[in-house]
């Protein structure tokens, strides 16, 4: 996934800090979609098709077709169907045909694509030798230096479409070109709700991610002096994204099976989204890919911000390779320099770096929201009202605190249309602005930020002027985060404690190819740019290797890898980073050619203290040509917390509280002597941390080393939970959910106890959209959970008088109740995840409950609970309110 690394330090609010949650984030589906898989004995055949359809038009659902999703893997379908019906009745009803094995709604899912730097007409030489620094931190270099390019593997990329026409990306399609293999699912229009449009032609200029991808993997020379990593490989485009918005999981099945019939070697994806379990239908058929002997690379996610227990799909599929970021050792970066002159006199110029949206040619007076320099939340408020009219002014504004929409929306308040931020750091970075009505916006350094306001701040007047002539590139050091995880990289273990990441790559400030339209060539940051950097690597392993299957490719990348220290943005500490945030450190690909021993497994999970593996163990294979003794040893990395020591339920944001406590690690030999071609088992067992809090939910973690006598050096991470997770509150109502709110609000304001609701039976369909001129008010449920829960129920109560009204009535769960509101219950949700779910007097077997006062009992499955136990839910029950109904 792409991530501009400066959104993560202009600070997003707590998800969950109050009710007024319009900022949570949220799993968008698509309304009335559907993905079915057929049993096996099943086809997707026009009259399988056509009966099904019929089946579903008989039960007046209104079927639109929308992909067929046919291949060896996976037989199925996806479709729209009336969005004014009960859908979670049609969800029901479509499980219960004896030819589906499965129905999913269809997800969303997003590249998060923020450029930094795009700029074209590079002047730099090109060097027959790799002297590119992401290479130098992945060991690229030395294999490049033995021929080893990628040569006769085909990597598929599937993403936003590739602009081909680049000289470093080929310059044409087809057979015989560099991007070979292909096809546009979606077309340009497609946003991820509508239906696709597909297309032969994978050519995408209108969006840089996945040529940014494409060249990390395999860009030929350039002016720039670097190439991809497997600058050899053949590339397959299957473009997944319109030019905005998201992507539907029935697409992405679609282009992950395709890829995988072509023939690809490696399949690689920068997408995702928050989530954490296995069985979304997207990860499940990445996880058959896999099986079936193909190796998929998937970004880890970029939300790391939110702390632990963040697991993205379908990076956290079984067997999939989940990739974290780690910031490059250089900065690269393209300035573009600017002039201004003060008081009509002294003349400077000064460098910038435009925001993704850019910053057109302007000459205009500089205005401070504040004038001190070291002001920390300056614009996070609204402006005062006597704030003058900002349009045809330059607002001054220095990062930090909170995000760079809320700064502009603050200043565009007072129609403000330019902005030029100061950093709060070393550095340049670019700021991440969508506000509407912002016309351009660009960032300039801590130094010249401050020395503005400084003059101003005298009285002095400044006059800007930006032309864009002269652009310069250059690559200075990273000493501050460099070699280190990116703090933007996500957090697990997933919900289901499985250890995620596999292994990490340089993604943090990374230069690659952008289509020609867009400049040509850009830095983006990102788990996205770890990702196909794997990608390459994998290539140059079944260059070397082609014996080797996904599952040992796994376990290689995530044994041969180098631990980092943590690193919190801003400090290095003297620990490693956790294991789930980094996995098995940074990638070596020159390690992981050429290493002789090999481990069964890419990590070891021990679990939470329920569920606590009391003895694991791996395997060791010697696959050189003489016997090998390899000595065990273990070091810890930090235990973090995932929630903070003042009682909350909610996790903490980044970074998390850090402990030195670690497991104590015994093997069953301290070494063991394995011969050519042979393989020995070691088990391994595991005393917890002491001295723990447990309630907080401690994570501890470390690597296994093993050392051989022929010189292989190896880390294999584990990793486990020092409490039960089935003790972890998931629905916690000092946080404000559940609640009532209307469907006519967008800012999801809870409404007050006993609020009246008129539901028009005549005009109102079920789960579908109210007009909101009628005037009528819809009630609306909202939840939010603080962790991840598998099945979140919502039943109805009725209050006293209504009860005498309505005699059927149900025991769920030890509870008497009306039953479930339509469109619940809901299942496998993420943590930090709000939704909703309008409610129109009507439960989930169809039945409409009287005009009468009720309220909402929400009950969520704790992790690891059984559901059919009442002790393991959470529960909590929104106020009363009364529906009445009009024809």
């Amino acid at each position: 996934m792409l991530f501009n690394i400066v959104t993560l330090l202009a600070l997003a609010p707590p998800v969950l800090s109050a009710v007024t949650d319009n900022g949570a984030k949220r799993r968008n589906v698509v309304p009335g979609g559907y993905i079915v898989e057929f049993e096996d004995v099943m086809s997707v055949a026009s009259d399988t098709k056509s009966s099904f359809y019929k089946s579903l038009s008989d039960k007046n659902m209104d079927p639109t077709h929308r992909m067929d999703l046919s291949s060896s893997l996976f037989k199925g379908l996806s479709f729209h169907v009336d969005t004014g019906l009960d859908q979670a009745v049609v969800a029901q009803d479509i499980q219960a045909m004896p030819l589906v094995r499965k129905v999913w709604p269809i997800s969303l899912y997003d590249t998060q694509d923020f450029a930094t730097a795009p700029y074209a007409n590079g002047s730099n030489s090109t060097s027959s030798s790799d002297t590119f620094s992401t290479h130098l931190m992945g060991h690229v270099d030395r294999l490049h230096a033995e021929g080893l390019t990628g040569n006769g593997t085909f990597v598929a990329v599937i993403d936003t479409g590739i602009d081909y026409l680049h000289p470093a990306l080929g310059g044409c399609f087809g057979p015989g070109c560099k991007v070979a293999y292909g096809y546009d699912f979606v077309g340009d229009d497609y946003d991820g709700t509508n239906t696709p449009v597909p297309d032969s032609d994978p050519y995408s200029a209108c969006n840089e991610h996945g040529t940014h991808v494409a060249g990390i993997v395999a860009a030929g020379p350039n002016p720039y002096n670097f190439t991809g990593v497997a600058p050899d490989a053949t590339l397959g485009a299957y473009r997944v994204f319109g030019c905005s918005g998201s992507s539907g999981d029935d697409v992405l099945i679609d282009a992950f099976t395709r890829a995988y019939e072509d023939g690809a070697d490696i399949i690689t994806a920068s997408i995702g989204g928050p989530n954490g379990w296995t069985e979304e239908p997207w990860t499940v058929v990445v996880s058959r890919i896999v099986a079936a002997g193909t190796p998929c690379t998937l970004a880890a996610g970029n939300d790391g911000s939110e702390g632990l227990f963040y697991g993205s799909s379908a990076a956290d599929g079984i067997g999939v390779i989940a990739v974290g970021s780690i910031d490059n050792i250089e900065s690269p970066v393209f300035t573009t320099y600017g002039t201004y002159s003060i008081d009509n006199s002294t003349t400077g110029e000064f460098g910038y770096l435009e925001a993704a949206i850019g910053m057109p040619n302007i000459s205009l007076p500089l205005w401070a929201v504040s004038k001190d320099s070291a002001i920390v939340d300056d614009a996070c408020e609204p402006l005062p009202a006597d704030t003058p009219d900002l349009a045809g002014k330059l607002v001054l504004i220095r990062r930090g605190t909170c995000t760079f929409d809320t700064k502009a929306a603050n200043v565009a308040a007072f129609g403000a249309q330019y902005i030029m931020f100061y950093n709060n750091a070393p550095s340049l970075t670019s700021a991440s602005v969508s506000y509407p009505g912002i016309l351009g916006a660009a960032m300039v350094s801590a130094e010249q930020g401050a020395s503005w306001a400084a003059s101003l701040a005298t009285g002095s007047a400044i006059q800007v002027t930006i032309t864009g002539d002269l652009t310069v590139f250059s690559s200075p050091p990273n000493n501050i985060t460099g070699g280190h995880m990116s703090t933007f990289s996500m957090w697990n273990p997933t919900n289901e404690a499985y250890v995620k990441p596999e292994i990490s790559a340089p993604g943090g400030n990374v230069l690659s190819t952008l289509p020609l339209s867009q400049g040509g060539y850009g830095v983006l940051s990102g788990t996205s740019m770890a990702t196909p950097f794997v990608a390459g690597v994998v290539a140059l392993m079944t260059q070397a290797r082609p014996d080797l299957d996904p599952y040992t490719i796994r376990a290689i990348l995530g044994t041969t890898g180098h631990p980092v220290t943590f690193n919190d943005g801003r400090t290095t500490y003297d620990y490693l980073a956790p294991v789930v945030q980094q996995g098995g450190g940074e990638v070596d690909a020159f390690a992981a050619v050429h290493t002789s021993t090999v481990i069964d497994v890419a990590n070891l999970a021990f679990n939470d203290t329920a569920h606590f593996v009391k003895e694991a163990n791996f395997t060791i294979t010697n696959r050189g040509t003489s016997e090998i003794t390899y000595d065990f040893a273990y070091v810890n990395a930090a235990t973090a917390y995932t929630l903070p020591d003042d009682g909350s339920t909610q996790p903490q944001t980044f970074p998390p509280d850090l402990v030195t406590s670690g497991a104590s690690v015994s093997f069953s030999a301290g070494s063991v002597s394995v011969a050519a071609g042979k393989s020995e088992t070691v088990l391994v067992t595991l005393a917890l941390p002491q001295d723990l809090a447990t309630a907080r939910i401690p994570v501890y973690s470390g690597f296994i080393t093993i050392n051989g006598t022929n010189g292989d050096s190896l880390n294999l991470p584990y990793a486990g939970i020092a409490s039960s997770l089935k003790d972890a509150t998931v629905l916690d109502a000092s946080t404000g959910y559940p609640y009532i709110t209307s469907t006519s609000d967008n800012t999801y304001v809870p409404l007050d106890a006993n609020t009246v609701f008129t539901i028009s039976v005549a005009n109102t369909t079920i789960n579908g959209t109210t007009d909101n001129s009628t005037g009528l008010l819809i009630p609306n449920l909202r939840i939010g959970l603080v962790m991840p829960s598998s099945l979140i129920r919502a039943d109805l109560i009725p209050s006293n008088i209504t009860y005498g009204t309505y005699t059927n009535t149900t025991t769920v769960l030890g509870v008497k109740t009306l039953g479930a509101i339509a469109g619940t219950p809901s299942v496998y949700q993420p943590r930090a995840n709000a939704w909703s779910t309008a409610f129109y007097g009507v439960l989930d077997d169809g039945r409409r409950v009287p005009a009468g006062t009720y309220s909402i009992l929400v009950r969520a499955l704790r992790i690891f609970g059984d559901a059919t136990n009442p002790d393991d839910y959470d529960s909590a029950e929104t106020v009363p309110f009364t529906i009445k109904y009009v024809h």
